[in-house]
């Protein structure tokens, strides 16, 4: 645990405060273990004592100061801890931004999106077959190999960066839809060429939609989309995609028209959008790992639990496709 002690005590009975909210992210890869905090002493645990150290996704921490049943009037003392007393959770755990509210904003609940809408899911365990019962197979082009996907995901599928990529058979399907939402777990080497693609539906350099893990290569991570007669509109995100495993998701919403770009469950850009994924048309090059741009580079990296759904999803089930179950 650790514990800070104010040079001065605090009064949280001012200005009508009612709420304390810790930021904290884990890692899957942690070993599980319970989070709580303590205020002049007085204990709380995480979500009643749940294991938090192992989600991978920043988890806002809302604490009722009420609840506490003391004073606030002097308070001295602020200490977060694992393990409830208890050795446990090891890994590596983030907080960040410690806040006090007099109204705090809701935390997202993750929702399970079960196979509502989806029309396509790879797996990746050892192959590229469609396990959604829709028949839309994947062909893998080039020499991708099968490496270890994310905590609890088995295998994951291995871009060379040089003529590795996956071909999925979705472009009258792209045709028909409004709506619409691509997530899928992402381990981004770094290295390589600039303008490297994550997945790419289009039919060429005018007529496509992507997600790149940077513009060219150290520019932030962006989801873009154009047709012939609608110029391209930029989601980017503030950095570049980071090396290890993350999770990435873009919504779009054809009665709101907006898209939003997630990373980590977080959404990391969202506006409006002028072009769906229908005014596309029937697209003939829609790819995992390779760009409708001859001139820019293959995918560096790896991919796992690559996911289509035919409608948009909300915060709480990308949240959930995140990691935060």
């Amino acid at each position: 645990e650790a514990e800070w002690t104010f040079g001065t005590p605090q009064d949280w009975s001012k200005y009508g405060v009612t709420t304390l909210v810790i930021w904290f992210r884990g890692d899957a890869n942690n070993t599980p273990g319970p989070l709580y905090a303590k205020i002049n002493g007085t204990k709380v645990l995480f979500n009643n004592g749940a294991a938090g150290t192992a989600l991978p996704v920043w988890t806002q921490w809302n604490i009722s100061l009420a609840s506490l049943g003391i004073s606030l009037k002097s308070i001295k003392t602020l200490t977060l801890g694992v393990g409830d007393g208890k050795t446990g959770g090891t890994g590596t755990l983030y907080i960040d931004d410690i806040l006090l509210y007099a109204t705090a904003s809701q935390a997202v609940t993750p929702a399970d999106p079960s196979t509502n809408g989806l029309v396509l899911l790879y797996a990746m365990e050892g192959n590229v077959q469609d396990t959604s019962g829709k028949g839309n197979n994947g062909t893998a082009s080039g020499n991708p190999a099968y490496g270890t996907g994310p905590n609890g995901y088995g295998k994951a599928l291995k871009f060379d960066g040089l003529d590795d990529y996956v071909t999925m058979p979705i472009g009258t399907l792209l045709s028909s839809l409004s709506n619409v939402t691509v997530a899928t777990w992402v381990n981004y080497s770094g290295t390589g060429g600039g303008w490297q693609r994550v997945w790419d539906f289009g039919t060429g350099a005018t007529n496509y939609m992507f997600l790149t893990p940077a513009q060219g290569t150290t520019g932030p991570m962006t989801f873009a989309i154009r047709t012939a007669t609608i110029a391209e509109k930029r989601f980017a995100a503030p950095r570049t995609l980071p090396t290890g495993w993350h999770h990435t998701a873009v919504v779009i919403n054809g009665t709101a028209m907006t898209a939003t770009l997630y990373l980590d469950g977080t959404v990391v850009s969202t506006s409006s959008v002028a072009a769906l994924p229908k005014d596309l048309g029937v697209t003939n090059q829609n790819w995992v790992g390779r760009s409708q741009f001859t001139a820019d580079a293959f995918f560096n990296g790896s991919v796992d639990d690559f996911r289509l759904y035919t409608r948009a999803m909300s915060d709480s089930e990308v949240r959930y496709l995140a990691g935060d179950r």
